[in-house]
């Protein structure tokens, strides 16, 4: 079976981003399938790039029908084509429109007349990449699974980046169509299955197929000891969260959380990556005179379990928007893998997850006084947070475990053909 697998973003572990098509990808390779990835060079590092001219096909410019220079290569079986589209979050909004446009146009156009496809798996976000497997389906035939990372267009109206009515119109026809056409639809989480259930027709199949696990590389036997004498963490009980500094993740709540237990001088706050908040989050810290908050960049993705392992609790914050209840951020099983508590500042499946599992807690989206109330509670019980670190890896190995959630999309897109 050729399996056309349609992710804009799509990034190998060389990249600084989640990989969750690449380990599909490449899992699928090994059950005996051929599979092609569409996707554009957003994610791909320089190293990817230097792939293409082994594979002997190289890269190659495409000057017909007006198509963006495209990069072809192979990795771990995986034929990959990137279509050439400039994208990066510091673009201003009508720039990031046109790039989302130019993808889906070229994207389109490769989907309908990529030789010999059975099977379209399409990744969202953004919620045009439904658009090249829609056209594939009606003017090929071409049956698709839809994969819903995120909910769109609800997210980018919560976040005021969709303010027009037309657009906002254009956008629930454009996921009502893709979640009736679709053959399956994927959802991260269980509680955006039952959104998108509520959109869709009451025979459509959805499966909630979250992130996985990477427990290979996050593992509770990394050294973190050298870390903590590195940033002088030696006395203290550090709060990590590894990941992407934006808008979604709702670092503000870290920053009011550390002026508050600012008087307990051991309580010490770290954020460790980058993001358009970062420079108004360093400004309020400087405003506020904190000093039990640290910003860390430059980290090797290799060094980051080091930092997971340095740290007594892992943090996973969202923006105070009751949708991103519904996540399912790579941090979050990260910070299982490597066996870290983890402490959320909402509410939903994952708290449920962690609480019954006895691997971290939760709060109620908003309640800063039940927050700050769990960091004092973890940190006044060692023993307690060494079996909840141990109870998140065994989470982390019996739930989220890449071969089986791997095998699991595999059926459905096998069953979409039938």
């Amino acid at each position: 079976m050729h399996i056309l697998y349609l992710h804009q973003y799509f990034a190998t572990p060389r990249g600084s981003t989640g990989t969750r098509s690449y380990e599909f990808a490449r899992r699928w390779v090994k059950a005996g399938h051929q599979v092609t990835v569409l996707t554009s060079q957003a994610q791909l590092t320089p190293e990817d790039v230097a792939l293409a001219p082994s594979t002997g096909v190289g890269p190659e410019s495409v000057a017909s029908c007006g198509s963006p220079a495209m990069l072809k290569f192979e990795i771990e079986g995986v034929n990959v084509i990137a279509l050439r589209v400039p994208y990066h979050q510091k673009m201003g909004k009508a720039a990031r429109s046109l790039a989302f446009l130019r993808f889906m146009t070229a994207a389109t156009r490769r989907a309908v007349t990529h030789p010999g496809v059975d099977v379209i798996y399409a990744s969202s976000t953004p919620l045009t990449i439904a658009v090249p497997a829609l056209a594939a389906r009606r003017l090929r035939g071409r049956p698709f699974v839809f994969e819903v990372r995120d909910l769109w267009p609800d997210l980018p109206i919560a976040f005021g980046a969709l303010r027009s009515g037309f657009l906002r119109r254009a956008a629930g026809i454009l996921e009502r169509r893709a979640y009736a056409r679709a053959g399956a639809v994927v959802a991260l989480s269980p509680g955006a299955a039952e959104v998108i259930r509520s959109r869709s027709p009451k025979d459509r199949r959805i499966e909630v197929i979250p992130n996985c696990a990477d427990v290979d590389v996050f593992t509770p036997d990394a050294d973190g000891g050298e870390v903590r004498r590195k940033h002088g963490w030696d006395d203290k009980f550090v709060l990590l969260h590894a990941g992407a500094l934006g808008p979604a993740n709702g670092l503000d709540v870290v920053v009011r959380m550390a002026d508050g237990l600012r008087a307990d001088a051991s309580v010490h706050f770290v954020l460790l990556g980058e993001g358009s908040e970062r420079t108004r989050l360093e400004a309020e810290v400087r405003r506020r005179g904190l000093t039990n908050v640290e910003f860390i960049s430059g980290v090797a993705k290799a060094a980051v379990p080091a930092y997971f392992a340095a740290a007594d609790v892992a943090l996973v914050t969202v923006a105070p928007l009751p949708i991103m209840q519904h996540n399912s951020a790579n941090k979050f099983f990260d910070a299982l893998s490597a066996g870290r508590p983890v402490l959320l500042n909402y509410s939903g499946w994952q708290r449920e997850l962690l609480e019954s599992a006895g691997a971290g807690a939760g709060c109620d989206l908003g309640d800063e006084e039940a927050f700050a109330a769990r960091i004092r509670a973890m940190k006044s019980d060692r023993a307690l947070l060494a079996e909840m670190g141990r109870r998140a890896r065994q989470l982390a190995i019996e739930r989220f475990d890449r071969d089986r959630l791997a095998e699991q999309a595999l059926r459905v897109v096998e069953e979409a053909v039938r």
